[in-house]
């Protein structure tokens, strides 16, 4: 082989890239002799299903909660199982548009309740009034961060769910639901985790 040749060829070899991670000198030649890693018999490789995403959890169930409506109240407006709103509430199940919409509504209407109930209440202990600032406090973050993530939402789900807030205000009217869940709250137990003896 001609110098220049086997010049050209060092030059070649010279180029080429090292790899650090897995490989190590030999004391003995100086050259760098590259290890393979062993991958375990049981390893299945890349996946090529990831894993679905769970459904996004809403704020409105929060929301709704601290309003004192309850999973019973929900699925009932709703007209689903309290299973699929449980399901709906932890993410496990994507929870119609429409629905959000409508549950976004009755929040907002909630929100209107308590203030009722909390001006026409009377004099109260100082606990009772942290309670229910709490409780609305509450709500109305929820509300709102429930109305930004609803601005994504196309728009038949607003026209479903502004139908449906319709339909259950002509329930409200004859069975009171708004006025019984804020009734709950200004009765109930303390949901601001301040264990508040109400």
């Amino acid at each position: 082989m001609s110098n220049q040749r086997r010049d050209k060829l060092v030059g070649t070899l010279m180029s080429l890239p090292t790899f650090n991670d897995d490989n190590h000198n030999n004391a003995t030649t100086g050259r760098t002799a590259m290890t393979a890693k062993r991958v375990p018999a049981n390893d299945p490789g890349p996946t090529t299903n990831p894993a679905p995403e769970p459904a996004p959890a809403f704020m409105v169930f929060e929301g709704l909660g601290l309003a004192g409506v309850t999973v019973p109240m929900i699925a009932e407006f709703c007209a689903v199982s309290a299973e699929t709103v449980n399901g709906w509430r932890s993410g496990e199940e994507r929870a119609p548009q429409g629905r959000v919409v409508f549950l976004t509504c009755l929040l907002s209407h909630m929100v209107d309740e308590l203030v009722r109930t909390y001006d026409q209440w009377g004099p109260a202990p100082k606990t009772w009034h942290l309670h229910m600032r709490s409780c609305l406090d509450g709500a109305r973050q929820a509300l709102a961060e429930q109305q930004g993530l609803n601005q994504g939402a196309p728009a038949g789900a607003f026209r479903q769910g502004e139908r449906f807030f319709d339909e259950w205000k002509e329930g409200d009217a004859a069975r009171s639901w708004s006025a019984e869940a804020a009734q709950r709250v200004a009765l109930g137990a303390d949901t601001t985790g301040l264990g508040l003896e109400i």
